[in-house]
């Protein structure tokens, strides 16, 4: 269902991709010539979701103002919806900000491996396979490019959790 409130929210993300992307694009030329670096990486995420934001807007923009398939749905219905998609929310921001104060302690490997799953679940995904098999891919191919590919410092953790993490640097 379309409502003022996704568009003009598609809008904002456009516009705050396309100034920090254009910003970005002033960064490009610092740096060797050829390299790789911290300049490049922020440019294509910039890039990634200012498409994405796009199309995401050209979709609201586009759709029926009430285009409801089966009907409109009950009032208790969408009170439960409504509810339900707050919980999960909610949930999933409590779990960012646990990651970001975990990391520290416990370093970018085991917090990631943590963090994937309790956000997975968080939003609503329940099987087994994906909670176990998601947090170990993700987190390999992240460390596998950007820790041993790229060279790209990530927070280790303290004491033992320190020890665990140079394991892998």
């Amino acid at each position: 269902m379309k409502t003022k409130g996704e568009v003009v929210f598609f809008a904002v993300c456009v516009a705050f991709f396309g100034f920090m992307g254009a910003q970005a694009v002033a960064l490009m030329g610092e740096g060797r010539a050829g390299e790789i670096g911290s300049a490049l990486w922020p440019l294509i995420a910039l890039c990634a979701a200012l498409g994405l934001s796009a199309v995401l807007l050209f979709q609201a923009v586009r759709r029926p103002a009430a285009a409801a398939v089966g009907g409109e749905a009950s009032e208790p219905d969408a009170r439960d919806e409504a509810r339900r998609r707050r919980k999960a929310v909610v949930a999933s921001t409590a779990c960012f900000f646990l990651y970001l104060v975990a990391i520290s302690f416990l370093g970018f490997i085991l917090a990631t491996l943590f963090f994937i799953p309790a956000f997975a679940f968080a939003l609503g995904e329940r099987r087994t396979k994906v909670l176990v098999a998601a947090p170990l891919i993700l987190t390999t191919v992240m460390t596998a490019v950007f820790i041993k590919f790229l060279t790209i410092p990530f927070p280790k953790g303290v004491g033992v959790f320190a020890a665990f993490s140079r394991l892998f640097y």
